[in-house]
């Protein structure tokens, strides 16, 4: 076959190379932001396998900010802060542990939101859909054959595989979305660092009547051992696009078997032993060996390049947080591009990526092992992780804020806790308008947010001359005023006074406070943006 060159080259602000939960979730990020993007994904379509099953509380705050929830909620499957991840000698058979993890990272109370159980085959053709709506330029069946990048921008050739037309893409900036084998990092020659391979599993995936059992234990998930199989057990409940799913996770040696020593004859007895029930009907729709692996890349960014999700940083899948993990880090590099697109920010902005996310994604890498690790024990009580804390309740260190003089370097602690200290998530308080209930989180996900304390109105002014001399879309928000504090918490979660401010970046990070009337809130302004943007 002729490999055809279109005689027109593409320019475009963003190109994405791969399109899976991690690539959909940043086109619409940096859509919101009025930036335009290129998604490649090699796949004919979305993912047709269930994969990740577990969206947390603050992932669905970002996709309440995209518009996003109530199409998840239309599909997804019942979940309940009372589910269960059980230790068992099989689904039906005695139970060693019935709870082995806390679900507060899905059920916070410090949130408007809630988690969801949506796996990703049902996830990715919802984010799908609203890529579309928001003019992405979605190329499935489409690899990215080569690339090069210089001071201005990155040339890449991208190749249609379904008749092996390529086309020339000029793009501002590429970002590495194509998972834990990433070519692009390879090329880019960064290396990684971490514990490495944890073990490798076969995994099957399959159908049958076992619903009820499940619901029995109230269960999202479990782990089975006997003298046939050893394994982790889970379900992907039905909904009104497709049947019950469930999988089965087994221990196996790649240099000794390989998916070629798992046919349906093998797999099926597997499959009823960790059921407990010999003779049942099982359909095996499936069979796939995956990495658990834990490494972090060494760098996020090699100029106008940057990696994220699983091209980023691998983890074991315990507390469903690499695919959270990933979408974070979509969320905080969008509004990024986005400034320097715009010319809102200078360049410097864009090393802060990296300057916040690493240190996070070697937090979250050795906290999601140390779970695994714990889980496999027998006892309860040896359960050290908190998995809200990882995901909600992290702190940057440096980066695009202003930091405040604290002599202790925590990273994570409960969410409310930090009462909005800068480089922290900015606290959910209830609010009300007009009879209508909201949340502060409401108020973020486009622009940078002041949000002014009852006695603030010094503030306001200060902020409408500044927005005008950085020619920057600034929201500001009197709270006590525009919106009722319902339970007077505003000024308490965020620690200033009813004369204070703070200023949150569009990602939902507070990036600057003042606790009380400063001599200059003018000047003060000032100084705290032009800190953030690099100006």
């Amino acid at each position: 076959m002729n490999n055809k060159v279109q005689s027109h080259d593409k320019t475009i602000p963003v190109l994405i190379v791969g399109g899976s939960l991690v690539g959909l979730s940043l086109s619409l990020l940096l859509a919101r932001q009025g930036i335009s993007s290129m998604v490649v994904e090699r796949h004919p379509n979305t993912a047709i396998h269930p994969r990740v099953a577990g969206l947390t509380a603050r992932t669905l705050e970002i996709f309440r900010s995209l518009g996003v929830e109530a199409d998840i909620r239309n599909v997804e499957p019942p979940f309940s802060k009372e589910s269960k991840v059980f230790q068992a000698e099989s689904l039906v058979g005695e139970v060693f542990n019935q709870t082995i993890e806390e679900m507060s990272a899905f059920f916070p109370d410090d949130s408007p939101a809630k988690g969801s159980c949506i796996a990703q085959d049902i996830l990715e053709p919802i984010l799908r859909k609203h890529a579309q709506q928001n003019g992405v330029d979605l190329r499935y069946h489409t690899e990215m054959t080569s690339f090069k990048q210089d001071q201005d921008g990155v040339s890449a050739t991208i190749r249609n595989r379904s008749n092996n037309t390529t086309q020339q893409i000029r793009a501002n900036f590429m970002i590495a979305a194509d998972g834990g084998k990433s070519g692009i990092r390879k090329q880019l020659g960064i290396e990684q660092h971490g514990a490495g391979t944890i073990m490798h599993n076969m995994s099957m995936v399959f159908e049958s009547d076992i619903a009820e059992l499940f619901a029995k234990r109230n269960a999202v998930m479990g782990f089975v051992r006997n003298e046939k199989v050893m394994g982790a057990f889970v379900p992907y409940p039905g909904t009104s696009v497709r049947s019950n799913l469930y999988r089965i996770d087994i221990w196996y040696d790649p240099s000794k078997e390989s998916i070629a020593d798992y046919p349906e004859s093998r797999c099926i007895p597997l499959i009823r032993a960790a059921i407990g029930i010999p003779d049942i009907p099982v359909k095996l729709k499936t069979v796939l060996s995956w990495e658990m692996a834990a490494r972090v890349s060494d760098r996020f960014q090699e100029k106008r390049i940057f990696l994220v999700g699983d091209a980023a940083r691998v983890q074991p899948p315990a507390g469903a947080l690499g695919g959270n993990t990933g979408i974070a880090e979509a969320q905080n590099l969008a509004w990024k591009l986005a400034a320097v697109l715009r010319g809102d920010a200078n360049y410097g902005l864009l090393n802060t990526y990296e300057a916040e996310r690493l240190p996070i994604a070697d937090l979250t890498v050795k906290q999601t092992t140390a779970l695994s690790q714990q889980r496999a024990t027998e006892e309860i009580d040896q359960i050290t992780v908190n998995t809200l804390m990882i995901n909600m309740g992290y702190r940057y260190l440096e980066g695009a804020f202003v930091p405040e003089d604290k002599p202790d370097t925590t990273q994570i602690k409960l969410p409310n806790e930090w009462r909005g200290l800068p480089g922290t998530r900015a606290p959910h308080v209830a609010l009300e308008q007009n009879g209508k209930q909201a949340s502060t989180l409401d108020l973020f996900g486009t622009n940078f947010v002041l949000m002014v304390g009852s006695d603030g109105e010094n503030w306001i002014h200060a902020a409408n001359k500044v927005a005008k001399k950085f020619n920057l879309a600034l929201s500001v928000h009197h709270i006590g005023a525009e919106f009722t504090d319902k339970d007077g918490q505003f000024c308490s979660s965020y620690g200033i006074k009813t004369t204070g401010a703070v200023l949150v970046r569009p990602d939902g990070i507070v990036g600057w406070r003042n606790s009380d009337m400063a001599d200059n809130p003018i000047q003060s302004l000032e100084s705290a943006l032009s800190i953030i943007l690099f100006k």
